[in-house]
């Protein structure tokens, strides 16, 4: 199992990064690894609506020359992807949205959408009690197969768990994640 995590939150040993440590050890333990990136750390450019990647004619990756580009290959190559992201004021925060965005160039309109064999788990965490962003983070998780990805797990974790107080519900619930990728 070879995994690639992209983490959305600035703070890099907040709830997600927390998460996606607990994921990681269900991996390991099974043989696996998992490469965690930092959006904070990436050069990351927002769609400029070109529509090169739309051109059947003459199929192209995004023709924006950036870490996007170079993460994106890394995932088509694995067998996993996770992405977590802090929700603010009820949305994906602006480096998720700023990564997100790019999705425009690998959707069923483009020869870039993956093959659908790639498990994606998905990670939202917020200050709000536990599900009461869950119709919005579910939306969020479909832009995920939209690219190809199969999505298998979505985790919607609120109350600022695990940070709060180490909830190990929820650390339990990421190590059988990564347990079972």
């Amino acid at each position: 199992m070879d995994a690639i995590s992209v983490i959305a939150s600035a703070r890099k040993n907040g709830n997600c990064k927390q998460i996606v440590d607990k994921i990681t050890e269900g991996i390991i333990e099974n043989g696996g690894k998992n490469t965690i990136y930092f959006i904070e750390d990436l050069n990351i450019k927002g769609c400029q609506g070109c529509r090169r990647c739309k051109d059947l004619s003459n199929p192209t990756k995004c023709v924006i020359n950036d870490d996007f580009l170079m993460i994106m290959d890394k995932v088509e190559k694995s067998d996993a992807f996770i992405f977590a992201a802090p929700n603010y004021f009820g949305e994906i925060n602006a480096q998720g949205h700023l990564f997100m965005d790019r999705f425009y160039s690998m959707t069923k309109t483009t020869p870039n959408q993956l093959n659908g064999k790639i498990k994606a788990v998905i990670i939202h965490t917020y200050g709000a009690k536990n599900g009461f962003y869950d119709d919005y983070i579910n939306k969020r998780a479909r832009l995920f197969n939209s690219i190809g990805l199969d999505v298998v797990e979505v985790l919607s974790v609120g109350n600022n768990e695990p940070s709060k107080s180490g909830d190990n519900k929820i650390l339990k619930k990421a190590k059988e994640t990564g347990l079972n990728l």
